[in-house]
């Protein structure tokens, strides 16, 4: 994205020709460089170095027969003043035979315009001349610019908004007007009225621009120091001036005061947006039709059966900086799940994402076909997001915990309280960086609440006790045989395959777990028993 710096002035090697036409000034040479900007004159001095101080963009004067008692040649002179950025040179001398024609050449190749003005023409008061044009010529556009300002500063307290300001300064500049976010997305376009260009390039990058013989200037939109979008005008290679570059930097205040309100406006929205979410699914309301209204007005529909999803970054993630790819990973969950549900409701916390899906009932014909739809889209988000973390950088580890389907607003609370448990369970039990789903963690939603209650190592011990004891002793690996045999469904074959065990040898080891346990295997509620036991285990070992 070009930048772009303002010249002293806006006058133009073909204004300061037009000033001198007058004093029998012509164009010998360079006519390519005569939009060049000129901001500030300078004579030859009498001794070497013949131009200092140069800063770029000088409109140099000199006499030929002085250049040749310094013992200098014009053509060497004119490539050194084409490296300092001297706009144009104007030669006082006797005729245009007098200059050689390879500076004539030189001239032409570097775009330096080359002026030819009479032997007797006074120098010093042209140098005067052109320098108090420059000036005027500023203060002229300094107060144009200030005018459109003024005219811009009104139509943003008549609420013409982004776009209205951009049609505007389209107009005035003859210029199609791009704004940009501070990601560089498009937030607002106008093109001016009678643009021989319907659409610009796409992408919108320099390189497309120059091919179609357009450039940009660009200026960044600040709110304390911080840049928050970009303001470009677009036009010809050679059709911008100090005025447009003038208005920019006073236009761009202006914006910034629309993007300020329009982000006060969003975190208002936001913050209301929130606060009704949260009294959503806490059941914070009177009545029902109060509630679906307020949705109704956010614009979410909560007749639709919902589903409640929390994603939280892991309890060992640092605080990033906000400027951070990691700081940005709740945009990029909000993104993805509105890729998926375009109507979703999303709410930001410090480190958790709350989102209200709207789903549709058609989405599987029966209980299991739907948690199977559901599981497989968000299992595709979570795909996404790992992707993009990959390509992009480091996302914070995150989790997730999702509720059971709520059919109606009302059981949308429960709903929520189950996706609470599912991350505090699916975390504790089975790690960060999960999708856990309330529907699938079984009796765990029952142990986990008499997780570190002295009954539930009582009764793990009663009931595995001895079996862990002998495994300790002897490695006999008892217990991971018994839960193979449970996962079995008691398929003697079956467990003896998954384990690589000889039959007789599981007949062996179930047989030492009866010894053991002082019960047969075959008894129900053994069995029962034993398969909570398993799962208290699988508890205390995470």
């Amino acid at each position: 994205m070009s930048n772009s710096t303002s010249p002293i002035s806006s006058a133009s090697v073909r204004n300061i020709l037009s000033l001198l036409i007058p004093r029998n000034a012509q164009l010998v040479a360079g006519g390519a460089g005569l939009d060049r900007r000129v901001t500030w004159a300078t004579r030859m001095r009498a001794r070497l170095p013949a131009f200092e101080r140069v800063r770029g963009g000088e409109f140099a004067l000199l006499a030929l027969s002085q250049l040749h008692r310094l013992d200098e040649t014009l053509p060497h002179l004119l490539t050194s003043l084409h490296k300092e950025g001297v706009a144009a040179i104007a030669i006082a001398t006797t005729s245009l035979e007098s200059i050689e024609k390879e500076t004539l050449s030189l001239a032409d190749q570097l775009h330096i315009p080359l002026i030819l003005l009479p032997l007797t023409a006074p120098l010093e008061e042209i140098e005067r001349e052109v320098i108090t044009f420059i000036v005027s010529f500023q203060g002229e556009n300094e107060r144009k610019a200030t005018e459109i300002s003024h005219q811009l500063m009104q139509l943003s307290v008549q609420g013409a908004g982004l776009q209205g300001i951009c049609e505007h300064l389209a107009r005035t500049c003859n210029k199609w007007v791009i704004v940009q976010d501070a990601d560089q997305e498009l937030r607002s376009q106008a093109s001016p009225s009678d643009s021989k260009i319907q659409t610009l390039p796409s992408p919108l990058t320099d390189e497309n621009l120059l091919r179609n013989g357009l450039r940009r200037i660009t200026v960044p939109i600040l709110i304390r120091h911080e840049a928050v979008g970009y303001l470009s005008l677009i036009g010809n290679d050679i059709d911008f001036d100090y005025l447009e570059r003038l208005i920019l930097g006073q236009v761009t205040p202006i914006l910034a005061l629309e993007f300020a309100r329009e982000r006060d406006r969003n975190e208002v929205e936001s913050r209301y947006s929130a606060e009704a979410l949260m009294d959503v699914l806490q059941g914070n309301y009177q009545q029902i039709d109060e509630i679906l209204t307020r949705a109704r007005l956010l614009g979410f529909d909560l007749l639709v059966p919902q589903l409640v999803v929390i994603f939280e970054i892991g309890q060992m993630e640092p605080e990033y900086p906000a400027t951070s790819f990691q700081h940005q990973w709740s945009k990029r969950i909000r993104d993805e799940l509105q890729r998926n549900w375009p109507t979703c409701w999303i709410s930001f916390e410090a480190r958790r994402v709350l989102a209200l899906l709207p789903i549709n009932e058609n989405t599987g014909t029966s209980e299991s076909e739907f948690e199977k739809t559901i599981s497989t889209r968000i299992d595709r988000v979570q795909a996404r997001l790992l992707q993009g973390r990959m390509s992009n950088g480091s996302l914070p580890t995150f989790t997730a915990g999702i509720g059971r389907l709520a059919k109606d607003v009302q059981q949308i609370s429960q709903s929520y309280r189950e996706a609470q448990q599912a991350l505090e369970i699916g975390r504790r039990l089975f790690g960060e960086g999960k999708i856990h789903y309330f529907a699938r963690l079984g009796i765990y939603r029952l142990l986990f609440h008499l997780y570190g209650h002295q009954e539930l190592s009582d009764f793990y011990q009663e009931t595995l006790g001895p079996l862990a004891e002998s495994d300790s002793r002897s490695n006999n690996a008892l217990i991971e045989t018994l839960e193979c045999f449970f996962n079995c469904n008691g398929n003697l074959s079956e467990t003896a395959r998954t384990m690589h065990l000889h039959r007789n040898s599981l007949l062996y080891r179930l047989g030492r777990i009866e010894e053991l346990l002082g019960q047969s295997l075959e008894d129900p509620e053994l069995r029962l028993s034993l398969l909570i036991a398993l799962k208290i285990r699988h508890m205390l070992r995470s």
